[in-house]
């Protein structure tokens, strides 16, 4: 396994009421009681990283040995079907060979397990990252973790925690659920609440995941989260994600008692066919909810109010036709730049420009950035399907700006220096602007740096 640096590390376990437990880990030795309960934990003083193997011993009524522990940092990588997506099915993760072997690289892959309650002991084992092992790995995990190893040259245990199909409410403990305001039971539509059911796919009730596979872990030290969730929100449930993700966030501090420890999260690829509109309404014309994925990734963006959080920007990743795309090596590498930056003090740029405001000037619109990095660039994405031919267009797109009668027309962009002035000539008093608003954008801003410039929208018109 791989034991977290720099922290203290607590160690539990349960044998019969009144066990005497003795637990050695290297050179240091702790004791412990177990209670009524059965249950008994203590804690190790921190330790350095270190490459060397270790070995921890566990003497009670019966004796444990578990061999070849290494010390360095540990990242949790959770969430639904693309952060499960496996590496043998990664369009840069199918070859195998020399470059898969890592001894220094080691993933634990909890079992896919729902529970009505919370478990104690989760199922799952370490693994040492090889050729034979390594291709089940989650894709986005392996290449997050491999481009740290490479900058930072220290050991790296990855927690796996995913399953298909599932929403937030599922990874949230009872008490994160209903603590007030309870996040299950309601969401607004049209002025009027709605009561939902949360059941599909592996989950049972709300929190399943949550107790079968996130309860058994804690208090195991680790460094911080990467996840990766959000398409299972689409129609009506698109607009809880801007309440869930940073409830969730809250709750898994809170109950591993660490602290804000680093959160960081991948906003949604694109994904489906070409709009029937310049920017995505939350409903069509019959009233029936659209794939609202805008509005999720929307909701992502509200939980960057929390300290320690950090977003991935994948919305040029995407496939059209499939909402598991195949590229997970850019995604890992743009949730490494956060870590690498933000947690091992790299000096680099970890974002893509970020909308900061607007001012209007005349018939036109200024829009502010920040995040520019080296400057605001016309670019193209790292990767495409290959049934996907990319725009053969030189011009500066994604953008659309509105007047007052809230009719949206692309806009004409360019870039002045770290900002980008639109215009269009049907709209003569601009109030509104709005990029990469559709649920597969092709909107071409990024910075120099090569990352895209996140989707966003001025106003807050009611969807």
């Amino acid at each position: 396994m791989v034991l977290q640096q720099g922290v203290t590390l607590p160690v539990w376990g349960w044998g019969n009421p009144g066990e005497h437990v003795i637990v050695t880990l290297g050179d240091n030795c702790k004791e412990s009681i177990a209670d009524e309960r059965g249950f008994w934990r203590l804690t190790f003083s921190p330790l350095q990283k270190s490459w060397e193997p270790t070995m921890m011993v566990i003497n009670g009524n019966k004796r444990i040995e578990i061999n070849d522990i290494i010390i360095g940092d540990v990242w949790i990588c959770a969430g639904e079907g693309n952060m499960d997506f496996p590496l043998s099915k990664a369009c840069t993760g199918k070859g195998s060979g020399n470059d898969l072997k890592d001894p220094q690289l080691r993933f634990f892959i909890a079992d896919k397990r729902a529970s009505d309650n919370p478990e104690r002991i989760g199922g799952g084992r370490w693994v040492v990252c090889t050729p034979e092992s390594a291709p089940d790995f989650s894709a986005v995990g392996y290449f997050f973790a491999r481009d740290i190893r490479s900058a930072q040259h220290l050991p790296i245990g990855m927690i796996q925690c995913t399953s298909e199909r599932n929403m937030v409410t599922d990874w949230i403990s009872s008490r994160g659920i209903f603590s007030p305001p309870s996040i299950l039971l309601h969401h607004e539509i049209d002025g009027k609440h709605r009561v939902n059911s949360f059941t599909t796919g592996i989950m049972g009730t709300s929190s399943s995941l949550y107790h079968g596979m996130i309860a058994p872990l804690i208090p195991y030290a680790i460094t911080g989260v990467i996840w990766y969730q959000g398409e299972s929100h689409e129609g009506d449930l698109a607009l809880q994600y801007r309440r869930q993700l940073p409830r969730l966030i809250r709750d898994w501090r809170d109950q591993w008692g660490q602290g804000a420890f680093p959160f960081y999260f991948v906003s949604l690829a694109g994904f489906g066919g070409v709009e029937d509109s310049l920017v995505e309404s939350y409903r069509d014309g019959y009233g029936k909810p659209r794939r609202a994925w805008p509005w999720i990734r929307e909701g992502m963006m509200s939980a960057l109010s929390l300290p320690n959080t950090g977003m991935a920007d994948a919305v040029d990743l995407g496939d059209q036709g499939d909402r598991h795309p195949e590229d997970k090596l850019d995604v890992g590498r743009r949730l490494a730049l956060l870590a690498r930056h933000r947690v091992y003090s790299e000096d680099l740029i970890d974002s893509g420009p970020v909308f900061l405001g607007m001012k209007r000037e005349g018939s036109k619109l200024r829009v502010i950035f920040r995040s520019v990095g080296g400057g605001l660039t016309q670019g193209v994405p790292p990767w495409h399907p290959d049934d996907f031919t990319p725009s053969l267009e030189t011009s500066l797109h994604g953008f659309a700006i509105s007047g007052n009668d809230r009719k949206w027309h692309p806009a004409n962009a360019e870039i002045h220096g770290d900002e980008v002035i639109l215009s269009n000539d049907e709209v003569h008093d601009p109030v509104a602007v709005r990029y990469d608003w559709n649920g597969c954008p092709t909107g071409n801003l990024y910075n120099k740096e090569g990352l895209p410039a996140a989707p966003f929208r001025s106003d807050s018109y009611q969807p």
